[in-house]
Order: structure tokens, then C-alpha cells, then sequence
């Protein structure tokens, strides 16, 4: 996830929060009673994929938010990620949707398009759009509607593993400069200094934010603005045969060598010790270093010099039903998970920077050091000139599934980079097309 574990300098940012109001208090009372739910106390369901240990994350705050609202009560389906679209569609499609719910960006205009989804902004009492910066919820309005709020923000970005690389002599070329040549090249040597033992990298190539990177880095737009591709075959070609070459020069690990990977990041092949370097969004960097016994350096992909191609998306969005049975309340629990600093005591920023300036500043004070290396990554990425990041449309989903389909048979050798740029663009074209019909 960007995910799946996605601001100007701290400081800055609680600058830049003027006098944004943040409350923990209870919106519904303690009497058992609250506006627009039943007798009694309400119950609201919230669905997330997570890890054993990142559900009880979740369920500390939502404690907490029990603890603030007495007469609203918290309950957490959670499962795994490759479960959990499935189990999503199904519940909708059955009428028994989650009041709130986990999406990720390419399935927002899909469900919005449905009309599954509610218009966060008619709960403007309980739930404080206005405390964000309006630029945060771009990629979650469609039509001039809000349908989520970003859980946080994020990035791609690369691990590599500082412990192989002291071991063979060897240092990541400075990632604000590097191209891709260089990236190549640095991946081959490493490759080459441990004998073939550690491939260079095992990044994730058919990935939908390192292609939009790539399309960014070439006056490209993965999606415009108005939800049309705005990426040219020709443009995906060369990010294939960009691939093509760094495998066939030793960079890449080999065809097929990463299709037994675990879920676990003990069991990928970072921490089975296959490669030396991995693709992650940036939040979830605490996640892998700690697991990794603190080895890991977080840097850019290659190629932003002299057209960036970085954006900073959400990681993840909370979205609330339609057909909810309690709609405000759930609109406050979203307020809740966006706007007071409380309910980011036992998650920290798993989910991403904070969207709310000023509850960013007061997370970021509290962080652990991986929490702040991730935070001052994106720190100094938005200082820069950034492209855009748009709602993705409707069809984005299936666009996203068959650019891996794609990616694994330029991999294998069944097809050509200029195949797979043409198949793909003549194919996300006929996805939008059915997704808008």
C-alpha cells in the first residue's frame, strides 16, 4: 500500500497552522444516546487491512475515542491486504457496507461513481474539513464533492540495506543528483561485489506511483486532471526498456526470482537478503528498519533532475457509506482520525503525515527517530516544485492490475517494452471508457 503503510519543515508546519482549533473532547455526550443513532449506544463498524500488531494500534484509539464519547463504540474488522478488496466489494454489494472504511486512491472514483460513498461535506459540524489544506483533499473530490479524507501522506521511496553495502565498500550516489544510468550502474556493482548473492535491487516495477513518477519526470501525467491517461505509450516503453537494461546488466534480480515472496517483511526479498534494495511508500520506513534491526536508509528514486516527477499522495483514505445508519457519528469518528492529535498516540505515522498542519507539527514532535526520517523526507520534498497529484478516475483499479499483468510479461520475455507501452495505453483507455459508461 502507498499504499499501504501515504510538508514544509516541522517548525513550518505549526507556523503554517495559525489557529486551527483541535478538540478531544465528546461530541455525543455520555448518555448512551447520540444524534442521528438509536437508543442506547451506537455502534460504528471500521474496516482496515492491517497486521496483527497494527490492528491493536488501531483499537488503542479508537479506546481512546470511547473514552471522549461514551455512547459511541468502535468495532474493527481488519484483515489482510490481498483479502480485503473482495471482502470491501462484497459487503457493499450485499447492503451491509462498514460506516467507515479504508481506500486507496484507485478506487475512490469507482466507489464515489457508485454513489456508495457519503458527501463529507454536509457534516461541517462534526467534521472539519476547513482545518485542512484545501490542496490535501484534491485527490479526493470528484465533481466538487469530498468523498474521503486522506489518512495522511506519503511517497515512494527506496530502502536500501546499509549493512551489504559497508560490506562491500559501497555507498548510494547522492539521490537529489542520481539519474537513472546511474542507478543502473550502482546496482550492478552491487550486484557484481557480492559475487551474485545480492542483486543490486528488487523493486517494484509494474507499481503505479513509480510509473506516474517516471511519467512526471518526462511532462507526463499518468492521470490529467479531468481523469483521462495522460501517459503516452512511447513514455511506458522506455520505462520498460529502462527495466530491461537493468536487469540484463545485472542490477535487477532475474526473472522470477521474487514470485515466492512473504507478506512478512522478514520473509520479501529485502529481508531474506536476495536484494539489497526495495521499493516501500515512506511510511511504513519505521516499519521495515525496525524489523530490520535499524539497517535500512531511506532515499529518492533516481531521475528528478531536471523535471521532478515526485508527488506527495495520500496514503490511504477514510471514507464513510452512503447507506450508514449513523452518519454523523461516523463523520466525527473521521474527524476524529484526522484532526485530533489523541487519536495518533498509539498509530503514530503509520498512516502517512498528517493532513492537519497543526496536528502534524504536534505528531512530529513526539515521533521515534525512523517516524521523523520518514517525516523529514517528505519535508524536503515538498519544499520543492512538485506536479500535482489528481483524483484517480474510475477504472484506476483495473488500469493498476493490468499494468502488473503487463509488467510480467515484459519480464519474462513475451513481449517487447514497445508492446507493452502500446497494449497498455490501448487498454487503460478501454478501462476508463467502461468505468464512465
Amino acid at each position: 500500500m502507498i499504499g499501504s503503510r501515504p510538508v514544509p519543515r516541522r517548525a513550518a508546519l505549526a507556523a503554517g497552522a495559525g489557529a486551527l482549533a483541535l478538540t478531544g473532547c465528546g461530541r455525543f455526550g455520555g448518555s448512551g444516546s447520540s444524534t442521528g443513532g438509536d437508543d442506547g449506544e451506537v455502534e460504528l463498524t471500521v474496516m482496515a487491512w492491517a497486521s496483527a500488531s497494527q490492528a491493536q494500534m488501531y483499537e488503542s484509539a479508537f479506546a481512546t475515542y470511547h473514552e471522549q464519547n461514551p455512547g459511541v463504540r468502535v468495532r474493527l474488522e481488519w484483515m489482510d491486504v490481498s483479502s480485503y478488496p473482495d471482502k470491501l466489494n462484497t459487503k457493499f454489494a450485499a447492503g451491509s457496507p462498514p460506516d467507515v472504511t479504508f481506500l486507496v486512491g484507485r478506487w475512490l472514483g469507482e466507489y464515489a461513481s457508485r454513489g456508495v460513498l457519503a458527501d463529507l461535506g454536509e457534516h461541517g459540524d462534526v467534521l472539519r474539513l476547513d482545518a485542512l489544506p484545501d490542496s490535501s483533499l484534491d485527490g479526493a473530490r470528484l465533481d466538487g464533492t469530498v468523498y474521503a479524507v486522506p489518512t495522511g501522506t506519503t511517497t515512494p521511496g527506496l530502502v536500501y540495506n546499509r549493512r551489504v553495502l559497508d560490506e562491500l565498500g559501497l555507498t548510494v550516489p547522492d539521490d537529489r543528483t542520481w539519474t537513472w544510468d546511474d542507478f543502473r550502474e550502482f546496482n550492478a556493482a552491487v550486484t557484481r561485489a557480492s559475487g551474485g548473492s545480492t542483486y543490486g535491487t528488487g523493486y517494484n516495477i509494474p507499481w503505479t506511483p513509480t510509473v506516474a513518477l517516471w511519467a512526471g519526470q518526462h511532462g507526463e501525467e499518468l492521470y490529467t486532471a479531468d481523469g483521462q491517461l495522460g501517459m503516452s505509450a512511447g513514455t511506458l516503453a522506455d520505462y520498460f526498456q529502462m527495466t530491461v537494461d537493468l536487469r540484463a546488466a545485472g542490477g535487477y534480480s532475474p526473472a522470477g526470482l521474487l514470485d515466492d515472496q512473504g507478506q512478512t517483511v522478514e520473509d520479501s526479498a529485502l529481508g531474506r537478503g536476495l536484494v539489497a534494495s526495495q521499493s516501500i511508500p515512506a511510511n511504513v520506513f519505521a516499519d521495515y528498519n525496525t524489523t530490520l534491526d535499524g539497517v535500512l536508509q531511506l532515499v529518492r528514486f533516481p531521475g528528478e533532475s531536471p523535471t521532478p516527477g515526485y508527488q506527495v499522495t495520500p496514503t490511504l483514505l477514510w471514507a464513510q457509506a452512503a447507506a450508514s445508519k449513523h452518519p454523523a457519528e461516523a463523520a466525527a469518528l473521521i474527524d476524529y482520525l484526522t484532526n485530533d492529535p489523541a487519536s495518533f498516540t498509539a498509530r503514530s505515522a503509520l498512516l502517512g503525515v498528517p493532513v492537519n498542519p497543526q496536528v502534524a507539527a504536534a505528531v512530529g514532535e513526539t515521533l521515534p527517530e525512523d517516524g521523523k526520517t520518514f517525516v523529514d523526507f517528505l519535508v524536503r520534498l515538498q519544499e520543492e516544485d512538485l506536479p500535482p497529484h489528481h483524483l484517480e478516475p474510475a477504472g484506476a483499479g483495473e488500469i493498476a492490475d493490468n499494468l502488473v499483468s503487463i509488467g510480467t510479461e515484459v519480464e519474462f520475455g513475451r513481449m517487447t517494452p514497445q508492446q507493452a507501452g502500446e497494449k497498455f495505453v490501448a487498454d487503460a483507455r478501454a478501462s476508463l471508457e467502461r468505468a464512465a459508461s
